[in-house]
């Protein structure tokens, strides 16, 4: 019998719920202050043009959203959009959605179809896994080793491998949620909802920063 006491719970639960509950409200007061955000962005006139998962940077005349503190409007895409339908004029994105888990990659993109206008066009680029995998059955570590060059310096041993460096390619340590090629992506587009979607050639007057082997697609609603 316990005679009246209380027995506590283990530390560590305890850590974790006050960890946990930190978090939650962390959670609430970014979203509620992205949502207020957003809401004011909505009231003006002019056409509203997002650069999704932008990070520290985003396009010159474009509303860039991300969790970064320095972002037009901080927040965590995978809420959806905090705009209302058919209001978005265009939508950009540059290396983002690898980042997410592949049902997430469809939610989001339905998301960017839900709130773009009719006519409003979706301008993304993902990794293009091809170049790689060819590399890999070649056997072509040296073409490997040129391309996946972020290894960690304390780990190139780990990734001595052709295999090796394609897994880490895929994994990141946890960066990257997905991978791509160009039938995959695209079917992944149509999914969401957009019928019209293509490909396109890198653009310097259009795309910040040119990267090895990406895939370049515009969807229109």
């Amino acid at each position: 019998m316990l005679h009246g006491r209380c027995l506590a719970p283990p530390k560590g639960r305890i850590i974790i719920t006050v960890e946990n509950t930190i978090t939650s409200i962390h959670q609430i007061f970014i979203r509620r202050k992205g949502l207020r955000k957003a809401a004011e962005l909505s009231r003006s006139t002019a056409p509203i043009s997002l650069d999704l998962g932008c990070g520290p940077t985003k396009r010159p005349g474009f509303v860039g959203i991300d969790l970064s503190e320095t972002a037009d409007v901080r927040w965590d895409l995978r809420w959806g959009l905090p705009f209302a339908d058919n209001t978005i004029a265009e939508i950009r994105s540059d290396h983002f959605l690898e980042h997410l888990e592949l049902p997430m990659v469809v939610t989001v993109l339905s998301e960017c179809h839900r709130a773009l206008r009719s006519g409003g066009s979706l301008d993304f680029t993902v990794p293009h896994f091809d170049p790689y995998l060819d590399a890999y059955l070649r056997h072509d570590f040296e073409f490997l080793k040129e391309n996946i060059y972020d290894v960690p310096r304390d780990q190139e041993d780990l990734y001595d491998t052709c295999f090796d460096r394609i897994i880490w390619l895929l994994y990141r340590d946890g960066g990257h949620q997905s991978m791509f090629d160009t039938e995959s992506i695209l079917a992944k587009v149509r999914l969401a909802g957009f019928t019209s979607v293509t490909t396109r050639e890198y653009d310097s007057t259009r795309d910040v920063n040119q990267r090895f082997s990406s895939i370049y697609v515009v969807a229109i609603k």
